[in-house]
């Protein structure tokens, strides 16, 4: 870690305040993270619900535009959380890398291990787009329940 702040080194960081930078970058890295889980969660919860509440009659026309009101409503909400959701793995990509330049800045990685992966195939993988090609999917699907509803 680098010094106290001296007259002869005025660029140096306290050691305290290095301890609380890191412990804030490694707060808000977990608060993504819970947060991309609750909100997927909530998601499931709403489109299964919002599925299950769909009449099972469509020869009613009211129940046809019940049936089309609900389907469009889930596409909305299905969009809306995709776009949140590539939001998210924005945030923690730059979470992720505010608090790689603190390790690397005070030099400490050999305490806290790797905080990016490196290269190779492990790192390749898409782990941190599971959540958006969850909700591209289920909005392709959405879509096309809603397209073969209305050619109906």
């Amino acid at each position: 870690m680098s010094p106290t702040p001296t007259a002869h080194d005025p660029l140096a960081v306290d050691p305290a305040l290095a301890i609380a930078v890191y412990e804030q970058a490694c707060e808000n890295v977990r608060h993504i993270r819970n947060e991309r889980i609750w909100y997927g969660n909530i998601y499931v919860a709403v489109i299964a619900g919002g599925l299950a509440s769909l009449p099972r009659d469509l020869a009613d026309a009211q129940n046809r535009r019940l049936a089309t009101i609900v389907l469009v409503v889930l596409l909305l909400f299905s969009l809306a959380s995709l776009l949140s959701s590539i939001r998210l793995v924005a945030e923690l990509r730059q979470g992720l890398r505010n608090l790689h330049r603190v390790v690397e800045q005070q030099k400490i990685g050999h305490l806290t291990g790797p905080v990016m992966l490196g290269h190779g195939v492990t790192s390749s993988l898409p782990v941190r787009w599971v959540f958006p090609i969850f909700y591209a999917s289920t909005t392709a699907s959405l879509a096309a329940l809603l397209i073969q509803h209305l050619r109906r």
